[in-house]
């Protein structure tokens, strides 16, 4: 008879590497997120040099600066919420399920 090694951890759980490995590339989304929304919030807002340039090419260039600061803005919001949403989902993972008791 050839006894059974018994796992501790409960089954459909996360290892503990796949679990920092996790946090750790949500911490990267977070930051990477928070990083983006800032230039694209500065890119938006801040007034674009447009001494040597004609009013087309200064418009064009507002116009320009304008859309990508405002797709800078909602990638950065998105990787802030898609790696928040990771990191509540793999801590809410972690705590075991609290059993009612009778």
């Amino acid at each position: 008879m050839q006894h059974e090694a018994k796992d501790s951890r409960p089954q459909g759980g996360l290892g503990g590497v796949a679990r920092a490995a996790l946090l750790g590339l949500c911490g990267g989304m977070l930051l990477g997120g928070l990083l983006l929304l800032g230039q694209g919030l500065r890119t938006r807002l801040a007034p674009v040099d447009c001494q040597e340039l004609s009013e087309v090419e200064c418009g064009f260039i507002r116009q320009t600066a304008e859309e990508v600061g405002r797709m800078q803005t909602v990638a950065g919001a998105a990787l802030l919420a898609l790696g928040a949403a990771v990191v509540v989902l793999v801590r809410s993972r972690a705590r075991p399920a609290s059993t009612p008791q009778a």
